[in-house]
């Protein structure tokens, strides 16, 4: 009997986490806060970090450093059923130019450095605050696939909301120029949820974001293109 009870222990233990991750996976909290980066790719603008350096002669450097297409959000939402949920999204959009004129400073020991003479900022931003909603089409499919549609939880979204852009320019740090611009925009998207536990949720979003404003910042009106980023929801 002691036997017994020394195998039984730990197998009803296992039964009872296994009971229990089941019923956290199958019943999620209603509702979750979403935090994600990731990329906005603008067909005019190349996505990614650059960095160009052009010799000028006389021991004089231009260097040209360009971040373009760096993305982040964060989203509350709240299940309604177990099929729809509402979402308030914040996120944006982020583009820089930065170009330093520097020149070279020769050092005792032989070596050399480049020391900044004049730099010359100029940023785009586009941010924006939609309300959406959230389709999981494979809870139709429950009770065919038992936990895998718990655990594995693809959406659809789509929502609307002001979208707003601002353009500016720095001369050594001096805000010389700016402007503001605002137009309403939607986006499209689909999305998965890959629910790690009961309150922690990894996240992979794909968004074409719909967005043109009336007036061009840094020679661009149309800020249309896939928004894709990765993170996490805690739900509460």
């Amino acid at each position: 009997m002691r036997g017994f009870h020394c195998f039984a222990c730990p197998v009803l233990s296992i039964v009872a986490i296994l009971a229990l991750s089941t019923y956290a996976l199958a019943e999620p909290p209603q509702t979750n806060i979403r935090m994600n980066l990731g990329v906005w790719d603008v067909p005019e603008n190349d996505v990614g970090i650059s960095v160009k350096h052009t010799d000028l002669g006389h021991d004089e450097r231009f260097t040209d450093v360009n971040v373009s297409g760096l993305s982040g959000s964060v989203a509350f939402s709240h299940m309604v059923s177990p099929r729809f949920a509402w979402e308030i999204s914040m996120g944006g959009y982020s583009d820089s130019e930065t170009q330093v004129f520097s020149e070279r400073i020769d050092t005792i020991f032989g070596g050399h450095h480049y020391e900044t003479i004049t730099s010359n900022t100029y940023s785009v931003s586009v941010s924006y605050v939609t309300f959406g909603v959230i389709y999981y089409p494979m809870y139709e499919l429950k009770d065919t696939l038992g936990g895998i549609s718990s655990f594995f939880r693809p959406y659809l979204t789509a929502g609307i909301g002001p979208y707003f852009g601002w353009e500016a320019t720095w001369d050594d740090n001096d805000l010389t120029d700016a402007d503001f611009v605002s137009t309403m925009g939607a986006y499209p998207g689909i999305g998965l949820d890959l629910m790690l536990s009961r309150h922690f949720i990894f996240n992979i979003d794909l968004r074409y974001q719909l967005v043109e404003f009336n007036e061009p910042l840094k020679g661009i009106e149309d800020f249309s293109g896939l928004n894709a980023v990765a993170g996490f929801k805690v739900a509460f």
